[in-house]
């Protein structure tokens, strides 16, 4: 009890930031099922009231996690005057981060956080639409076109990355299907080969790079001129 004592934190010691931190690294080391409060307070050396202090609730917390990802993300990001460059490098960073932290991503990607750093992504995505010559609400239609397609793919991805039924390989993921009677699945079938070995990188890239031509069409059916950059959409 006395060493118990000796370890546990000062009273009134403990941080926002410090909840966060460790929030993240429980949800990177065991997943979203390992963040709670009495799990915070061991991880801290202190007690699960003094995070409630903090945070009212889980999702409180939640919303501080998806705050700390948009930050990570847009750690150094620069806007240039290039917005199929910046959309582009917007969303690897919002993918890399979801390979970076898989369960933290998959359980907050999607919230609205209505925090600093969300309106930093925000005020950056519509930046990259004015300059592609997009106006009032289509520039608002498509930063949600655009959000929901980069943070759907990406929070779908941390959520395959954590999930026990996956199974990971180096080029991809396995995805196979072994139906009693195969004729009376054709297509699936003739594509099983392709279907068995998935790299989902090269799908957002694919993603994107739709996306992006797609917009490009929508701005130029507006009569905008628009200046591009060539871009590598691999992410690499």
């Amino acid at each position: 009890m006395a060493e118990e004592k000796r370890t546990r934190r000062k009273r009134g010691s403990l941080s926002r930031a410090e909840i966060v931190d460790a929030a993240l690294r429980l949800m990177d080391g065991e997943g979203e099922s390992a963040l709670t409060f009495s799990r915070l307070g061991a991880e801290l050396k202190s007690s699960p009231t003094a995070v409630y202090r903090h945070f009212a609730s889980r999702e409180d917390l939640l919303l501080a996690l998806a705050d700390r990802l948009d930050g990570i993300s847009l750690e150094g990001y620069e806007p240039t005057d290039d917005w199929r460059a910046d959309l582009t490098d917007l969303a690897w960073r919002a993918w890399r981060t979801a390979e970076a932290h898989p369960a933290a991503a998959a359980a907050t990607l999607l919230m609205v956080a209505n925090s600093i750093n969300e309106l930093r992504a925000v005020e950056w995505i519509l930046r990259a639409m004015t300059v592609a010559g997009l106006r009032g609400r289509p520039a608002v239609m498509q930063y949600q076109v655009y959000t929901q397609m980069v943070l759907g793919a990406a929070s779908a991805y941390g959520a395959r990355l954590v999930s026990a039924g996956s199974r990971e390989v180096a080029e991809g993921w396995i995805q196979v299907y072994a139906p009693t009677d195969p004729s009376q699945y054709p297509h699936a079938e003739a594509a099983k080969a392709e279907l068995a070995m998935m790299n989902y990188r090269e799908v957002f890239a694919q993603q994107l790079e739709m996306y992006l031509a797609a917009l490009e069409l929508t701005v130029a059916a507006q009569g905008e001129p628009t200046e591009t950059a060539g871009v590598n959409a691999s992410g690499a």
